[in-house]
Order: structure tokens, then sequence, then C-alpha cells
């Protein structure tokens, strides 16, 4: 099948799939570590209708950190080096592909990086991605505040330490915080880099 647009997720970085994005034309492959052996069986339900058009691959990376990047951007160049024509998606938030990602974009290739499928459905899909309100970027900016007043060395470097500092916080739902952190990391608040959560705060 020809496909228009190819969406490389990284599931050691980022679980949530969201295949209401599925159209004819995506080809999604989503690359798993050979110790993620826990995938949700909802996920997997939600993702066979699709056929082909969604594909699991698991990488043996013998326990190596950010081994399956390098797996990625072999598909990548694989699919590129026969389909320079099509569109091109890496859903990470590890900002560890840019550099490649802004050479291919100078050899007129089209492709990008997202943290969050919102930025590829926009308002079309308002049943699978919240659209945030008033009170979700109000409550980003007390976040930015207090993290303001935190020593940059003392601020949570990761995902798992940055949900506990905000639910001390804001006192919020799992489900809550999550969405909060999505849309942190669309806004470039926080960033990604070698597995520790990076800040660009206001």
């Amino acid at each position: 099948m020809d496909y228009g647009k190819y969406i490389f997720v990284d599931y050691e970085n980022v679980q949530d799939i969201n295949t209401g994005i599925i159209g004819n034309d995506i080809k999604m492959l989503i690359i798993v570590g050979e110790n993620q052996n826990k995938i949700p069986i909802n996920l997997i339900q939600k993702t066979q209708p699709f056929g082909n058009s969604i594909e699991w691959l698991q990488i043996k990376s013998n326990g190596k950190k950010n081994a399956l990047d390098f797996f990625i951007v072999y598909f990548l160049g694989y699919y590129i080096s026969t389909q320079s024509d099509k569109e091109y998606i890496i859903y990470s938030k590890d900002t560890g592909y840019d550099p490649l990602i802004d050479y291919l974009r100078v050899q007129n290739i089209n492709v990008k990086r997202i943290v969050s499928f919102k930025q590829i459905v926009g308002n079309n899909f308002e049943n699978e991605c919240e659209i945030f309100d008033k009170i979700h970027n109000e409550n980003i900016l007390k976040i930015e505040e207090n993290l303001n007043k935190v020593e940059p060395n003392k601020r949570p470097k990761s995902k798992k330490g940055l949900v506990g500092h905000i639910k001390t916080l804001l006192k919020k739902s799992d489900e809550e915080i999550e969405k909060i952190i999505e849309e942190m990391f669309i806004q470039k608040i926080i960033y990604e880099e070698n597995g520790h959560i990076k800040y660009k705060l206001k």
C-alpha cells in the first residue's frame, strides 16, 4: 500500500498511542524495547483493526541506553532512501533526534519530531485529544512560578520526579498531571535530553 505519511513511535520514551489519527495514507511503526513485555491489552486491541497500517517492532537492544533511537534512525533512513517525497514524523520527547531532523530538512525532506499527537490532529479529534482550556494554562503558570523559585540543579530531573512535584503543588490526579506535562512539552517549557527533563522557564 502507498502511504503518504510515516510515523515512528519511540515506545520506550512515549506510551500514549492515539489510533484516532490513523487514516488510509498513514503508516505507523511502533518501536519497542526487548524488555517492554507489558504492553496494555486495550492498546493492542485498538491497533488490530488497522492491519498493516500499524506495525509493532520489538528490538533487541541488550539493555543499551537509547538503543531504540538508532533503530528509529535506521528505519527513517531506509524509507527516505526509497520514498523521499513522503512526510516523516518521529514521536518522542527526546531532543536527541533534532540535529538529524534539522539536517534532513535542509535536504528538503519533510520530517519533524512531535511530543504529542495533538500536534498532528489539532482540533479535529476533540474526543481523542482534549483541548487545554484556561484552567489548565493557569495550572501551568503556577508550576512555572514554583519551579522558578527552585534552584536549577534541584528541579526534578525525571518525569516521575516532575509528576510527584506537580502532585504536591496542585493536588491533581495522575491523569490530569499527565495532560499538564504533555502540554508543557508542547509549549516547550520542558524537554527531554538523554533521558533527563530540562527546563525553559519564562
